[in-house]
C-alpha cells in the first residue's frame, strides 16, 4: 500500500496529516472481473484496500481455489484465511513464521532457519508443500519467500480436487507480487533479532505511458547473527516480476527470481536414546545454539515462471501458469541424543560437504496447471463449467555419502558444547545418487452451479495420478504408479446476503511412504520398502459472515485418512508400516478485522480429537493420539490505534497450544505453552514520503518449550524496522 503526499500544503495540513491515519488506497488486481476484460491497476484515494491496515486485514477477494475462479471469500465452501501484504510488513515477516504463528488455524512446529523449511501443522497434520501461484513448489518448502508476496492464502483441509495429490492438511499459497500502475517506491532498514540486518527495497510501476508494460522488482540483503546465539543467517534475494497487455482481453506476465540463504550454527535435531524421558524444556537455553558454530546449511534456489490470461469472449476465459524451479543444498548438519545418565552425544553429518563446498542434492522442478471457464445457461440456471488439467514433476539427485559422521560424547545439554573445526579428509563426491523421479498429474472437470439467489452448488471430479520412481545406492529400484477418480461437492446456501453456510464432501489421493534405513540412529528392518498411494476423505460444515467489518469463519469437520509409521515394538528393529486409519474430527474459528474504528483483531481458535483407529500391526496404538497434534491452539493478535495520535498504533498477540505427545503410545509429553507478542507502530511525514518506524518483540517472556519432539523452541526476540515510501 503506497500513499500520495502531494495534498500537503502548509503547516497546519501537515499536523493533521500526522494526527490523522493516511488515507489507505484501493488496488485492483489483474484478473478476470465479472464482466470479462484484464482491468490494469486502478488507484483511489478515499477508499479503504481489502486487505490494508485500515480494513483490520480483512480480505473480501482470493486469487482461485485450484479450478475454482470468480467467488469472493465469503462465498468460497471452504476454510480459508488470507495473510495481506500489510500485515507481513506490520509484523516484520522476514520469513513466514511469524505470520504461521499468527493466523488461527495453523500451528509452528518448524522454524525456517532449521532447514530452510518451515513446518507447519493444519486440522493435526504436517504440511510442507507450499504452492507459488496455484500450483505446487517452493522446492517442498525450502526456499519460500515474504518479500515478493502480495498475500498467502491459507485453505485448511482436504484439498485433491483443488490442488491435487496430497495435501490432507491443507494448502499454503503464496501469490506473487505484480506490477501496478502506480509508481512504487520503498526501502526498509531493519533488524529481525540480534545483529541480523536486513535491507530491503520494492519498486514497480509502468513502462510506457499507456499501461500496457509494467514491472516489480524486489531486492534483499540479509546479514549477521540472529537472536539465537552463535547462529548466523545471511540472505541475498532478488526478484523481478513483467506484465504485457498484449490486448484488452490478453495478459501475459513473466516473473523470476534467484536466492541464496545460508545458515551457520543451526539449532540441533533432538532425539531420545531408548527408554530416557524428555528433559523439560526450560532445562535447555533456547537463546544459543547447540550444534556447532561451524556446521552449514546452504540452500541456493533459482526459478522462473509465466501466466497467461485470456478473456476470449464474455463467455470463456482461459488460464494458465508454468514455474520451474533449480535447487542446489548444502547441508551439515547435528543431532544431539539425550543419554539416560542426562549427557548427550552429538553426531554432525555432511561436514565433508561444508569442506569442499560441495552440494549434497540439487532439485529440479517443473509445475504448471491450465483450465478453461465456459459460461452458460440452462434455463434460470446459471453454470461456470471448468475443466484443466495440474502437473508437477520433481527430480531430486543426491551426491554419495561415503565419509563417516562426526560424533562427539558426554555433552552437557544445560551448558554450550562447541568444539573446534576437526580436521578430515576430503572425500571424493562420488557418483550422483539415490536419484528421485515423481510425477502428479490431476484432470478435472467441476461445474459452479447457481441455482438461484440464495443456492448454489460446486460440483467435480479430478483423476490424479502419481508416477514416483526411487533408484538408490542403498535399495533397488523401487515405485509405483497408482490413480484415482475423487469426487468433490459443496452445497451452498446464502440465507441474506453477507452470511455463507455450506456442507462440502472431498477425497484426495496421497502418496505412499518409504521406509528409509534408519529410524532414530537404528536400522529399520524393513528399509527400502514403499507402500501404494492412499485415498483420504473430508467432511465439512460450515459459516462465513461479515459483521460490521470483521470475517468471522468457522468449520465442523472430520478427515479420514490412511496411517503411516514405524512400529518400534522391538526397539533394536524398527519397522516401517502402513496400517490403520487417522481420524481427525474439529472445528476451528477464526476473525479478521475491525472491531472497533481504532481496534484491530486476528483471532481464532482450533479444537481437535485426533484418534488411531482400525488398528492391526500395533493393537497398543488403538485410539491413541497421532504424535504433534495438539488438541486445542488459541490465538488473538490486536492492534489499538491510539485516539488522539492515530499515527502511533500498538500491538500484542497471545498464543496457546495445548500438550502434545512425542510418540505413538503416548507417553512421551511435550508440554503446552503460551506464547505473549507486543509491538508499536508510528508513521509520519518526511517531506513529502511517508516513513513507518515498527517495533515488535516477539516470545516477550522467553518462553521455552518443545515446537515438536526433534526441535527446541526459538528466543526471545526485538524486531526493528524503519521504511520509507518515496
Amino acid at each position: 500500500m503506497f500513499y500520495s503526499l502531494s495534498f500537503i500544503r502548509h503547516p497546519l495540513t501537515l499536523a493533521l496529516c500526522l494526527a490523522t491515519p493516511v488515507f489507505a488506497q484501493t488496488q485492483t488486481s489483474n484478473a478476470v472481473t465479472k464482466t470479462g476484460k484484464l482491468d490494469a491497476v486502478k488507484i483511489e484515494d478515499t477508499a479503504i484496500q481489502e486487505g490494508s491496515t485500515d480494513a483490520g486485514y480483512r480480505v473480501e477477494e482470493i486469487s482461485q481455489v485450484g479450478p475454482w475462479q470468480g467467488r469472493s471469500l465469503v462465498e468460497t465452501p471452504y476454510s480459508i484465511n488470507v495473510i495481506s501484504a500489510d500485515l507481513i510488513k506490520n509484523v516484520q515477516a522476514v520469513n513466514s513464521d511469524q505470520l504461521f504463528r499468527i493466523n488461527p488455524t495453523t500451528q509452528l512446529r518448524r522454524s525456517q532457519h532449521e532447514n530452510d523449511q518451515t513446518g507447519v501443522n493444519m486440522r493435526g497434520f504436517g504440511v510442507q508443500t507450499f504452492y507459488r501461484d496455484g500450483v505446487p513448489g517452493d522446492q517442498y518448502g525450502h526456499g519460500t519467500t515474504t518479500e515478493d508476496v502480495e498475500r498467502i492464502e491459507i485453505l485448511t483441509g482436504l484439498s485433491g480436487f483443488l490442488y491435487g495429490p496430497g495435501n490432507v492438511g491443507g494448502v499454503v499459497n503464496y501469490v506473487s507480487k505484480r506490477p501496478t500502475a502506480e509508481r512504487i517506491n520503498q526501502v526498509t532498514i531493519g533488524n529481525s533479532g540480534g545483529s541480523n540486518y536486513y535491507v530491503n527495497g520494492d519498486f514497480g510501476g509502468s513502462i510506457d505511458d499507456d499501461g500496457r508494460f509494467g514491472y516489480r522488482i524486489v531486492a534483499v540483503d540479509q546479514g549477521g547473527e540472529t537472536a539465537i546465539k552463535n547462529q548466523e543467517i545471511n540472505k541475498t534475494f532478488f526478484s523481478a516480476a513483467f506484465d504485457w497487455h498484449v490486448t484488452d482481453d490478453l495478459l501475459l506476465q513473466i516473473n523470476g527470481s534467484d536466492r541464496d540463504y545460508e545458515v551457520e550454527g543451526a539449532q540441533a535435531y533432538w532425539s531420545l536414546a531408548n527408554g530416557v524421558k524428555r528433559p523439560d524444556a526450560d532445562d535447555i537455553d533456547t537463546s544459543i545454539s547447540h550444534g556447532q558454530p561451524w556446521t552449514l546449511r546452504n540452500y541456493e534456489n533459482r526459478k522462473w515462471g509465466m501466466q497467461l490470461r485470456w478473456n476470449a469472449n464474455e463467455n470463456i476465459d482461459v488460464r494458465a501458469t508454468w514455474q520451474d524451479n533449480n535447487s542446489v543444498r548444502k547441508i551439515s548438519g547435528a543431532t544431539n541424543t539425550i543419554q539416560a545418565n542426562g549427557t548427550y552425544n552429538q553426531s554432525i553429518s555432511g561436514f565433508y560437504n561444508h569442506a569442499n563446498n560441495s552440494m549434497l542434492s540439487e532439485q529440479i522442478d517443473e509445475r504448471g496447471q491450465a483450465y478453461a471457464d465456459f459460461k452458460f445457461d440452462t434455463g434460470a440456471i446459471s453454470h461456470t463449467l471448468t475443466t484443466g488439467v495440474t502437473f508437477s514433476h520433481n527430480i531430486q539427485e543426491r551426491f554419495q555419502r561415503n565419509s563417516a559422521n562426526i560424533t562427539f560424547n558426554s555433552l552437557n545439554y544445560k551448558q554450550t558444547n562447541y568444539r573446534p573445526v576437526p580436521v578430515t579428509t576430503v572425500m571424493d563426491r562420488g557418483l550422483r545418487g539415490p536419484v528421485s523421479d515423481s510425477k502428479a498429474t490431476t484432470w478435472s472437470i467441476g461445474d459452479d452451479i447457481t441455482l438461484n439467489d440464495q443456492w448454489s452448488l460446486l460440483a467435480g471430479v479430478g483423476h490424479s495420478t502419481i508416477d514416483d520412481r526411487e533408484i538408490t545406492m542403498i535399495f533397488p529400484a523401487a515405485g509405483y504408479k497408482k490413480s484415482a477418480t475423487t469426487p468433490t461437492m459443496s452445497l451452498i446456501f446464502k440465507p441474506v446476503s453477507d452470511v455463507t453456510t455450506y456442507i462440502s464432501y472431498i477425497e484426495a489421493l496421497e502418496r505412499g511412504g518409504q521406509a528409509a534405513e534408519e529410524y532414530n540412529g537404528v536400522k529399520v528392518s524393513n528399509a527400502g520398502k514403499t507402500f501404494e498411494p492412499l485415498v483420504s476423505e473430508q467432511f465439512e460444515m460450515g459459516a462465513k459472515a461479515n459483521i460490521g467489518g470483521i470475517l468471522l469463519s468457522t468449520a465442523i469437520f472430520q478427515i479420514d485418512k490412511g496411517l503411516q509409521y514405524y512400529d518400534i515394538s522391538n526397539p533394536l528393529s524398527p519397522t516401517f508400516v502402513q496400517d490403520g486409519r487417522q481420524v481427525h474430527k474439529g472445528i476451528e474459528v477464526s476473525a479478521f478485522g475491525k472491531a472497533t474504528e481504532n481496534v484491530s483483531i486476528i483471532g481464532g481458535f482450533t479444537w481437535l480429537d485426533a484418534k488411531i483407529t482400525e488398528q492391526k500391526q500395533t493393537p497398543a496404538l488403538e485410539g491413541k493420539k497421532p504424535p504433534v497434534v495438539a488438541d486445542t491452539i488459541a490465538k488473538l493478535h490486536v492492534e489499538y490505534q491510539l485516539p488522539a495520535f492515530y499515527n502511533i498504533t500498538l500491538s500484542g498477540g497471545v498464543n496457546y497450544t495445548a500438550d502434545q505427545f512425542g510418540d505413538n503410545l503416548n507417553t512421551d509429553v511435550l508440554d503446552s505453552y503460551t506464547l505473549l507478542d507486543l509491538g508499536a507502530r508510528y508513521h509520519t511525514n518526511l517531506g513529502n514520503n511517508l516513513l513507518t518506524l515498527r517495533l515488535d518483540v516477539n516470545n516477550l517472556t522467553d518462553e521455552r518449550y518443545w515446537a515438536n519432539a526433534g526441535y527446541l523452541s526459538d528466543p526471545r526476540a526485538v524486531l526493528v524496522s524503519a521504511s520509507l515510501e518515496f
